[in-house]
Protein backbone atom coordinates (compact mmCIF):
# COMPACT_ATOMS: atom_id res chain seq x y z
CA UNK A 1 0.00 0.00 0.00
CA UNK A 2 1.16 3.13 -1.27
CA UNK A 3 1.39 6.32 1.19
CA UNK A 4 -1.17 8.75 0.17
CA UNK A 5 -0.19 12.06 -0.25
CA UNK A 6 -0.11 14.89 2.89
CA UNK A 7 -2.73 17.02 3.12
CA UNK A 8 -2.67 20.96 3.27
CA UNK A 9 -5.32 21.02 6.01
CA UNK A 10 -7.03 18.85 8.32
CA UNK A 11 -10.22 21.15 8.40
CA UNK A 12 -13.45 19.11 7.66
CA UNK A 13 -11.64 15.82 7.18
CA UNK A 14 -12.63 12.37 8.31
CA UNK A 15 -9.46 11.17 10.17
CA UNK A 16 -9.28 7.47 11.76
CA UNK A 17 -7.04 6.42 14.70
CA UNK A 18 -5.58 2.55 14.57
CA UNK A 19 -5.05 1.17 17.84
CA UNK A 20 -2.87 -0.94 17.85
CA UNK A 21 -3.87 -2.94 21.49
CA UNK A 22 -0.59 -1.56 23.65
CA UNK A 23 -1.40 -0.78 26.70
CA UNK A 24 -2.75 2.93 26.92
CA UNK A 25 -2.56 3.23 23.06
CA UNK A 26 -6.99 4.27 23.70
CA UNK A 27 -5.79 7.48 26.24
CA UNK A 28 -3.03 8.49 23.76
CA UNK A 29 -5.78 8.13 20.80
CA UNK A 30 -8.65 9.96 23.13
CA UNK A 31 -5.98 13.06 23.64
CA UNK A 32 -5.60 13.41 19.96
CA UNK A 33 -8.68 13.10 19.06
CA UNK A 34 -9.82 16.23 21.36
CA UNK A 35 -6.69 18.21 19.91
CA UNK A 36 -7.50 17.34 16.25
CA UNK A 37 -11.07 18.58 16.91
CA UNK A 38 -10.52 21.53 18.87
CA UNK A 39 -7.11 22.48 17.19
CA UNK A 40 -7.40 21.35 13.59
CA UNK A 41 -11.27 21.47 13.22
CA UNK A 42 -11.58 17.52 11.65
CA UNK A 43 -14.97 17.21 10.55
CA UNK A 44 -14.71 13.30 12.07
CA UNK A 45 -12.78 11.07 14.19
CA UNK A 46 -13.42 7.48 14.34
CA UNK A 47 -11.65 4.41 16.05
CA UNK A 48 -10.13 1.18 15.19
CA UNK A 49 -8.70 -1.43 17.13
CA UNK A 50 -6.80 -4.34 15.71
CA UNK A 51 -6.29 -5.96 19.28
CA UNK A 52 -2.85 -7.21 19.73
CA UNK A 53 0.41 -5.24 18.51
CA UNK A 54 1.78 -8.54 16.91
CA UNK A 55 -1.37 -9.13 14.47
CA UNK A 56 -1.65 -7.44 11.52
CA UNK A 57 -5.16 -5.58 11.09
CA UNK A 58 -7.34 -7.42 9.24
CA UNK A 59 -9.64 -4.36 8.01
CA UNK A 60 -6.74 -1.74 6.96
CA UNK A 61 -7.96 -1.70 3.15
CA UNK A 62 -11.20 -0.58 4.44
CA UNK A 63 -10.27 1.79 6.64
CA UNK A 64 -7.94 3.48 4.51
CA UNK A 65 -10.44 3.66 1.66
CA UNK A 66 -13.38 4.99 4.24
CA UNK A 67 -11.25 8.31 5.83
CA UNK A 68 -9.55 11.08 4.70
CA UNK A 69 -6.20 10.39 6.74
CA UNK A 70 -5.19 7.89 8.92
CA UNK A 71 -2.94 7.80 11.99
CA UNK A 72 -1.59 4.70 13.92
CA UNK A 73 -0.93 4.68 17.05
CA UNK A 74 1.35 2.50 19.87
CA UNK A 75 1.34 2.54 23.19
CA UNK A 76 3.79 0.77 25.66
Amino acid sequence: MDLAPRKDSLKGLKIGLLDNGKEFTDHVMEGLKEALEGDHGVGEVVFWRKGFPSKAAPFIEQMASSVDVAVSGVGH
